[in-house]
């Protein structure tokens, strides 16, 4: 059910209770004017508890005060109020509701059941009453109120002239259609309560519905970029891994068939003209030391860019602290290697390591907090990271794992993992003429 039919059916309600209201009213004032013209006052005195009051002054106050009840749900519904307003608001209407409630003499009490549907629809979205205990009070609250506000209780001890007492002064024909057109709208009433309720529990249980599905497919969704981010940074690794042989090709390649090349011319002078055969070999060295420069150019190109401008450590900060600012995860840096002069091959190998194991804490152990320690014994380096995150005791080497231990092999480093209690990665390389 969309939430304008309730908005309509609530509009209806409000109409409702204004005839209802305006009925009693009228009813006290043309029923007091019927028994003044056949001379039953005296008969209505004696079975009255109390001088009643003026009926004109009744009907009036029964017009006023519901006006201004609609008036104040007419203004909370089309205008927005801050939440400490919206609450008084609020207030206003209840007591509003309480003065229609005496205005009718107690002869009628469905305003309080207008008074919730109020609530429910208009108020649905206030903050402080959203909760499951706020409308299980308030409906309790409701029904107690709805089932002792009735005249049978309070009329009495009120001393409220009943509507029936006036009633039972007109003929038996007039009275009892009174009594049917007061039972039908009363009914009436009811039935619109019950039915804007029901309404109102299947509109939430489809926007419920709605909104699971939404999430549903923004989970899909989230699945799916997911993948395509994968497939992105296998197609990334297949360009690189493309442009380094290329590269590798381009230097390499052409060294080497330059270097057959001159050897083989080599063999054949040795013996013809030594000293040619010198000055070709000295041409081979100088291709040779050409060709270890341009491959130190391909894998310089590699090296990460925070390792190009900052040591080790400043790199591994800078790089950690991005991490940190970006995913909020706390990462603490115990660097304990002090001045160690490392090959570039070797800060490559350890920044990427640290960078791929922060990587997985967060992609796969959803960690929030992560130790790195560096340190050294006689003869190796060594370089702990533990994390909090997910525990896995059975690892399974993925693409990661793999690069990390090929990436390793050239330094003779080795990795250990263990997934207890978090997860812990531990690497161990050693030290050079050591």
């Amino acid at each position: 059910m969309k939430f304008k039919y309730l908005v309509t059916m609530r509009h209806f309600m409000i109409a409702l209770n204004f005839i209802i209201v305006s009925f009693i009213g009228a009813q006290f004032l043309l029923v007091t004017q019927y028994i003044l013209n056949h001379q039953l006052s005296s008969e209505l005195l004696t079975t009255l508890a109390q001088v009643p009051d003026s009926p004109l002054t009744l009907f009036s106050e029964c017009i006023i005060s519901y006006g201004l009840l609609v008036l104040v749900m007419y203004i909370h519904y089309h205008y927005n109020f801050s939440t400490q307003n919206t609450l008084l608001l609020l207030v206003l209407e209840f007591i509003l509701a309480f003065v229609s409630f005496f205005a009718v003499r107690m002869n009628y009490n469905g305003i309080f059941l207008l008074i919730f549907i109020d609530l429910l629809l208009t108020y649905r979205n206030l903050p402080t009453i959203q909760s499951y205990w706020f409308w299980g009070i308030s409906g309790t609250i409701f029904l107690l109120l709805f089932s002792f506000s009735n005249y049978s209780l309070l009329g009495v001890f009120f001393k409220m002239p009943s509507l029936n007492t006036y009633l039972d002064f007109l003929p038996t024909q007039s009275r009892s259609l009174l009594v049917f057109f007061n039972n039908f709208l009363v009914s009436l009433n009811l039935i619109t309560f019950i039915s804007i309720c029901l309404g109102y529990v299947i509109y939430i249980l489809n926007r419920t519905h709605t909104v699971q599905s939404k999430l549903h497919s923004m989970q899909k969704a989230n699945d799916e970029l997911k993948s395509y981010a994968a497939i992105s940074e296998k197609i990334a690794q297949d360009h690189e891994r493309k442009r380094i042989a290329r590269d590798i090709h381009d230097t390499v390649g052409h060294t080497l068939t330059g270097v057959a090349a001159g050897i083989d011319a080599v063999m054949v002078l040795i013996d013809i003209n030594p000293e040619a055969a010198k000055t070709q070999l000295q041409k081979i060295s100088t291709a040779v030391k050409q060709g270890i420069k341009e491959v130190r150019q391909v894998l310089n190109q590699m090296r990460p860019d925070a390792l190009k401008s900052y040591t080790l450590e400043s790199a591994l900060s800078k790089m950690l602290k991005e991490y940190s600012d970006i995913s909020h995860i706390k990462i603490e840096l115990n660097y304990g290697w002090g001045n160690a002069n490392f090959q570039k091959t070797t800060e490559n190998i350890i920044f990427r390591v640290i960078e791929e194991t922060v990587t997985n804490s967060l992609r796969h152990g959803h960690a929030t907090k992560i130790w790195i320690k560096c340190t050294s014994n006689n003869s190796s380096y060594i370089l702990s990271m533990h994390n909090n995150g997910k525990s896995e005791t059975h690892i399974k080497p993925g693409y990661g794992i793999t690069q990390m231990r090929e990436r390793l092999t050239i330094i003779n480093g080795t990795v250990e993992f263990d997934g207890k209690k978090g997860f812990t990665t531990v690497v161990k390389f050693p030290k050079v003429g050591v």
